[in-house]
């Protein structure tokens, strides 16, 4: 016995019937299925030679805005306006004349913008300017227009009406008319699907009647059930082709920045680290007076860093020795054994508030709070500085900091750190270059191979001792602060810093995600 797909069969048995309207929504309502499934039934027999397929052009005409106020008598078709004015000036008249109407003024019409309708529906004539109706229209008012008619057929029509060949040849020339006036008419282009059987296609048919074609039934998965009971055995079980094409998803994913952010807080976790942050605005104490940077620093002036106006100040620490030692430290060196900055520190401007530049700030507040060895943090977060755009420069960027303090730590200590860090984070080729910092002593500058040349991540060194005595502190610190955006476009090939902020669905889409 020959056996047919469930919706091939419903197809076949649906035009069995001999209906008179062969579109797949009839037939599909015949079979009582979906009209999709019909669809492709059809598309499927066709291939087979069993049916033949014939798309059927038709057009779906509704009335617009201005069609429908027409339908409901609050407006005039604006040719129609246009030739009644024409009749009671005599049958002639220049454009100022029209468009000074008080008539066509009411109702918003434009002359200019209709004149040529009025020709093209064989009213009247233009010439120079001047509209003039035919000599049959000048006493009364031209009969009704293809454009009316259709108008009038959609209003009787309930406002949509279906125009194909078979339909009336004038609505079929309005709609021609009007098309290109969507404020009368809106018309849509569209196509019917009609399905014929062929000879084998009746045959089928034939048999389908016989009962010597039948529906196959097929199960889509394998249930435990079906195994216990050995129910399996009689099933027929749907057939996959796994070699045909499926849709791309692009389902949501986190930004690959937040991934990059995300990688680098697991590998210092890893390393053994423990977090800290601090808030987005700080104090200049935090950000500048405890990392030694004297008050009169270029970088502390208004042109490189972010000052809030409100509020302009905040109040220092309430540890007053605290406060005292920095004071010293920059005005004379304190008990470090530096000789300082040798001017007079402004407790003023250490209140100031700015945007904190640099995620160092938090790493000194950790320092504060723990200053006993073994101690290892790390922070990230947005910094913000008044930098000039370029390819590799953003005035608000993402740093990770982070600090060691270890009784046994020094620079090798630090530059093995920094390449563990990398190293998990899969990037080999890394290259530290002496530097100068004014709170690191000795100093080195990070950098990366980005393409054919290297790239700068930022600074790390030892924290000088005015960094770190007046905390208590006795053992060395070591410190960095790296770009993360900068190592996001060595991540993903990125060649300029902005594009990393930019909505493009289609990098952010083909970005695979990582393991």
């Amino acid at each position: 016995m020959q056996k047919l797909p469930p919706h091939q069969y419903a197809l076949i048995k649906a035009l069995g019937t001999g209906p008179a309207d062969t579109s797949v929504e009839s037939l599909a309502a015949i079979a009582g299925t979906d009209q999709a499934l019909i669809s492709a039934a059809a598309v499927e027999l066709s291939r087979e030679g069993l049916v033949s397929v014939t798309e059927l052009p038709y057009r779906e005409v509704t009335l617009g805005e201005l069609g429908q106020e027409i339908q409901h008598g609050m407006a005039h078709l604006p040719e129609r306006l246009i030739a009644e004015v024409l009749i009671s000036l005599g049958g002639s008249a220049g454009m100022k004349e029209l468009g000074e109407h008080d008539r066509l003024k009411e109702h918003g019409v434009q002359p200019g913008k209709y004149a040529r309708v009025l020709v093209d529906h064989g009213w009247a004539t233009f010439d120079r300017g001047t509209l003039s109706l035919l000599a049959d229209y000048c006493d009364h008012e031209p009969p009704a227009s293809d454009a009316e008619a259709l108008m009038v057929a959609i209003q009787i029509a309930g406002g949509s009406l279906v125009l194909d060949a078979a339909s009336d040849e004038r609505h079929n020339r309005g709609a021609d008319f009007l098309k290109g006036r969507r404020e009368l008419v809106n018309v849509r282009e569209r196509s019917r699907r009609s399905v014929e059987l062929t000879d084998g296609g009746r045959r089928l048919a034939e048999g389908i009647a016989s009962g010597a074609v039948s529906e196959l039934v097929e199960v889509n998965e394998l249930t435990p059930e079906m195994l216990a009971d050995g129910s399996w055995r009689s099933v027929e079980f749907r057939r996959y082709d796994v070699s045909l094409g499926a849709d791309r998803v692009h389902p949501g994913k986190t930004h690959p920045l937040m991934r990059v952010i995300d990688k680098v807080r697991l590998a210092y976790l890893e390393l053994g680290f423990s977090e800290a942050g601090c808030e987005m605005a700080e104090t200049a104490f935090w950000d500048f007076d405890c990392l030694f940077q004297p008050q009169d620093h270029p970088a502390r002036e208004m042109q490189d860093t972010f000052y809030l106006k409100q509020p302009r100040s905040y109040e220092l620490p309430e540890d007053s020795g605290l406060v005292d030692r920095i004071r010293r430290t920059h005005e004379d060196g304190g008990d470090t054994g530096s000789k300082g900055w040798r001017y007079t520190w402004s407790a003023e401007r250490a209140a100031q508030v700015v945007l904190r530049t640099h995620m160092t700030a938090s790493s000194i507040r950790a320092v504060s709070r723990h200053p006993q060895a073994p101690h290892k943090v790390f922070s990230i977060g947005r910094v913000f500085r008044r930098e000039t755009v370029d390819n590799t420069h953003l005035p608000e960027f993402h740093q990770v900091d982070g600090i060691i303090i270890d009784e046994h730590a020094s620079l090798a200590t630090l530059m093995g750190t920094l390449g563990k860090f990398y190293e998990r984070l899969g990037i080999r080729d890394i290259k530290l270059k002496p530097a100068f910092f004014p709170y690191t002593e000795p100093s080195v500058e990070v950098h990366i191979k980005w393409g054919d040349t290297w790239m700068e991540m930022g600074g790390a060194g030892v924290f000088r001792p005015e960094v770190t005595q007046p905390f208590g502190v006795k053992y060395p610190v070591l410190a960095w602060g790296l770009g993360v955006e900068r190592l996001a476009m060595a991540y993903y090939g990125v060649r300029v810093i902005k594009d990393l902020y930019r909505s493009d669905l289609g990098w952010l889409a083909s970005v695979p995600l990582e393991s």
